[in-house]
């Protein structure tokens, strides 16, 4: 092996062990964490409730047969029917500040932090991968127009960003020893 291949691959080993240590510490964030952190974004205690419940039970249920039948295609992902089911409870009440959509965000979003292998701590590369790997920014509503989340989205990273080390201190389980 080449002397610039080992450093390669000497560089590259120590990023793996030093992700993999960071991952270690972190904690697959509940429903107390995913409660304070949509509590100080404003998003109602309800709302929130509701939203983690049927993200992390399922929302089977919803999709069924009946007088509150939305239009879903066969083939959309789990992650997609639950955008276009939250989307549709804000619409209902007439929420112009989205709380439904943005708890869905927020909620997946905290998940993410423990689910990639990206290092947390570059927190705007966190975001961007979020967007590429995890969500859609985008559905079509009843009427077949789309609609776009991103400003929804960009209000949860903007919140992310500026509560960071306490955000990091809550996914390491910080926040039970506060």
């Amino acid at each position: 092996m080449k002397i610039v291949e080992k450093g390669f691959f000497l560089l590259f080993s120590i990023k793996f062990i030093v992700l993999n240590q960071i991952k270690s510490d972190l904690k697959i964030p509940n429903w107390i964490v995913h409660n304070k952190w949509a509590k100080k974004a404003g998003i109602d205690k309800l709302i929130a409730d509701f939203v983690n419940r049927n993200i992390d039970y399922g929302t089977s249920w919803a999709f069924t047969e009946g007088d509150n039948e939305l239009y879903i295609e066969e083939y959309e992902s789990t992650v997609v029917k639950q955008l276009n089911f939250f989307h549709q409870k804000d619409v209902e009440k007439e929420d112009k500040h989205k709380s439904y959509v943005k708890a869905y965000y927020l909620h997946h979003l905290l998940d993410y932090f423990r689910e990639t292998r990206i290092n947390i701590y570059e927190i705007n590369t966190v975001f961007d991968q979020f967007l590429k790997e995890k969500i859609e920014t985008e559905t079509v509503n009843n009427e077949g127009n789309k609609v776009n989340f991103l400003k929804e989205i960009h209000q949860i990273f903007d919140f992310l960003r500026k509560n960071k080390e306490e955000l990091y201190s809550d996914l390491k389980g910080g926040y039970f020893s506060n």
